[in-house]
């Protein structure tokens, strides 16, 4: 019983009434895990809040910005939201500071062939 009460501390008051029947901790716990893990559209909407807020820093090491967007990336997959490369590729050029600006337009405008990105064929 203590440990179900420790818990409850920690629970949002918006999702206590799901967990307020629940005496042992362990169907406690796997209960709000998951409603954590449940894919449904607020999980969804915030994943593409942090893709859409992400943004590079100037003098920060270019690694660590991929790596975030890719765990988001990573994050949309999870939840079922496939992502066509062409957005993947605009999100990225989406998040660089216009200091890179050079670089985006060169990434975006179209070659001899009428492909937009070098890595359409």
């Amino acid at each position: 019983m203590k440990t179900t009460t420790y818990i409850r501390c920690f629970i949002d008051m918006s999702m206590y009434n799901n967990f307020n029947e629940e005496n042992k901790a362990h169907e406690l716990w796997e209960k709000i895990g998951i409603m954590l893990e449940n894919k449904n559209a607020m999980n969804r909407v915030s994943v593409f809040r942090k893709i859409v807020r992400l943004t590079y820093q100037d003098g920060s090491y270019m690694a660590e910005h991929m790596n975030a967007f890719q765990g988001l990336i990573n994050q949309t997959t999870s939840l079922e939201v496939p992502l066509a490369d062409e957005v993947l590729a605009l999100l990225l050029l989406g998040s660089l500071p216009n200091s890179w600006e050079t670089l985006v337009v060169t990434l975006g405008t179209p070659d001899q062939k009428g492909n937009t990105y070098p890595w359409q064929e």
